[in-house]
């Protein structure tokens, strides 16, 4: 009879249920993510809370400022910029009828 080693990862789960475990949840914060943008006053009001530190990072000179700050900055701002412009945008049809 052969037995099989224990899986010492200290998980229950096997390997593969894992890997599909985590496309679940990077599914699953795709999925919020989107639903946060489609909202119009949402995606508003999270793109500025995302603006407003980056600006301060951009304008003001801290003595504690480095290379992790600036790509935070760097990050939070653009991500703040995307909601901003999705929100303002709107969506748009996937297919404008030709015909009218």
């Amino acid at each position: 009879m052969d037995v099989e080693p224990a899986d010492s990862s200290g998980g229950g789960t096997p390997p593969r249920n894992r890997r599909a475990a985590g496309r679940t949840a990077l599914r699953r914060a795709r999925g919020a993510l989107l639903r946060l943008a489609f909202d119009r006053r949402v995606a508003v009001g999270v793109g500025v809370v995302l603006l407003a530190p980056a600006a301060l990072l951009r304008r003001a000179d801290y003595g504690w400022e480095s290379w992790l700050t600036d790509g935070l900055g760097l990050l939070c701002g653009a991500t703040g910029v995307a909601f901003v412009a999705f929100a303002l945008s709107g969506r748009r049809p996937d297919w404008i009828d030709p015909d009218g």
